[in-house]
């Protein structure tokens, strides 16, 4: 049985998929070289789309 779901949008691709996978893997930019199978760090850098955390004003340090 196959369940819809109407509000969710489907615009993502097969890259958005890598460019996730790359930006959620935890580790070196070359480890996320290594685990993407990309031949050049350029090319990890196209993919990988994690943002910087900024530490706002009050936040304290952990």
């Amino acid at each position: 049985m196959t369940v819809e779901y109407p509000d969710i949008e489907r615009t993502f691709t097969l890259h958005d998929i890598k460019a996730k996978g790359i930006s959620d893997f935890e580790g070196t930019l070359s480890e996320k070289q290594q685990f993407s199978g990309h031949k050049t760090l350029a090319q990890v850098n196209d993919y990988d789309r994690r943002t910087a955390v900024v530490p706002t004003i009050g936040s304290r340090k952990k």
